[in-house]
């Protein structure tokens, strides 16, 4: 079956049925019936299972769960693949542009060699084009902010564990806002992440040293992942309808007049503005996905 039929099912049974492993988010993908010609086909797959949990899928059943290992959207750029700073070009997974309801394979590669194709002649351009700036066009005070935020973080006496709360954030994502979503679950979240943005404020690092500090570089990216993910919950709020990997059951349908466009995030006053954005569908006009032959 399709696989976002089969990963729903598999969602349900973790979170709705609550029948995970041993209370965990997994289910048993079992291949120990098949004859070992058909596994020979899977040879890759099943050496790095074994590999990295111990158990050999050809003779036990294999634990699963869908994993998200991208994300379908990115930084706004316009057609010279400029973001809304100027100056700032975004090319590859880091921008929007290629990326639609759904994440394809290969869009990446696409994404890469066109949006470089692109960004890089005009970032040349852009930059062969500026006037000479006045004094260090502002570095000095940016470094100064910079080290002030890194010295804050270094020096907090707070108590929280940033891994804890990566956890519980990962945690909070994946029942509400990735494979099905409920607005219920998504207001959940959202209450969920404020807690975890006031936590954050306390967090404490257990290696203060200025030299190679990973779990500084990671509580620096953990407050960015935070905000992205109010970006993600609420923009999944305000879109009632499912559409690609977005699928809310309480909306089953797609409602192609009133989100029919690109959801766009901005932060306003410390929280996310969401705006929309038509798609333009002159050349392929949409129409629905369909699993059954025409």
């Amino acid at each position: 079956m399709p696989r976002d039929v089969a990963t729903r099912e598999i969602f349900k049974v973790v979170y709705t049925d609550n029948m995970g492993i041993d209370g965990q988010p997994m289910v048993y993908l079992d291949v120990t019936h098949l004859s070992p010609a058909k596994l020979h086909k899977l040879d890759g797959i099943l050496e790095i299972y074994e590999k990295f949990v111990g158990d050999d899928p050809r003779k036990v059943p294999m634990k699963i769960f869908p994993g998200v290992h991208y994300t379908m959207g990115g930084l706004w750029v316009d057609f010279n693949q400029q973001t809304n700073i100027p100056g700032i070009y975004a090319a590859g997974e880091a921008d929007y542009s290629i990326h639609g309801a759904n994440r394809l394979g290969a869009n990446s590669l696409l994404s890469c060699i066109y949006g470089g194709f692109v960004a890089g002649p005009n970032a040349l351009e852009y930059a062969k084009a500026l006037p000479a700036a006045s004094g260090d066009g502002g570095h000095a005070a940016e470094l100064q902010r910079q080290k002030e935020k890194n010295a804050a973080l270094l020096n907090n006496p707070g108590t929280e564990n940033p891994f804890k709360i990566w956890r519980e954030l990962g945690e909070t994502m994946t029942k509400h806002a990735t494979i099905i979503r409920y607005n219920s679950g998504l207001d959940e979240a959202d209450a969920k992440i404020m807690e975890l943005l006031a936590r954050f404020k306390n967090v404490n690092l257990s290696d203060k040293s200025q030299w190679a500090n990973t779990s500084f570089a990671f509580a620096r990216q953990l407050y960015n992942m935070l905000e992205l993910a109010r970006v993600i919950v609420k923009g999944a709020r305000m879109r009632d309808e499912s559409r690609g990997a977005h699928y809310k059951p309480d909306f089953p349908e797609r409602n192609d007049e009133k989100f029919l466009k690109t959801t766009k995030a901005a932060f306003v006053n410390g929280a996310p503005c969401i705006t929309y954005e038509d798609v333009d569908t002159q050349y392929i006009p949409p129409r629905p996905r369909s699993y059954t032959a025409v």
